[in-house]
């Protein structure tokens, strides 16, 4: 069990055992705390940049859990990631939550960001 206030205003729904789907999830109320950092760089801070930076970091930082890692479901209000693996998971939330509370780091990590993932 992962304790939720670690990794605030990111929520991870580890589901149930039977289930064996987790979610991570950013709601757009959060999201506006660091809107100026993403619109700074020319890029939308909503659920689809959100979508698009955590694709662009798994890809380059973990590569080897982005097959886990499900990417849809996300809309303008609402950052959502699924998987099966809650280990894959975890690990781009603390990526995420690291990136939310250091300003450099989130402007760092969306300058360097693949464009094919999150346009600027």
């Amino acid at each position: 069990m992962t304790d939720a206030s670690a990794l605030a205003p990111f929520h991870l729904d580890e589901g149930g055992e039977s289930d064996g789907s987790h979610c991570l999830y950013l709601f757009d109320g959060d999201m506006e705390q660091v809107a100026d950092v993403f619109e700074e760089h020319n890029a939308e801070c909503h659920g689809y940049g959100w979508e698009g930076l955590a694709q662009s970091l798994t890809y380059s930082q973990m590569p080897e859990s982005g097959r886990n890692l499900q990417f849809f479901g996300s809309e303008a209000g609402t950052f959502v990631v699924t998987s099966p693996d809650l280990k894959a998971l975890t690990d781009l939330a603390v990526l995420l939550h690291a990136a939310f509370h250091n300003r450099e780091l989130l402007s760092h990590y969306i300058q360097t960001a693949d464009p094919g993932f999150l346009d600027r």
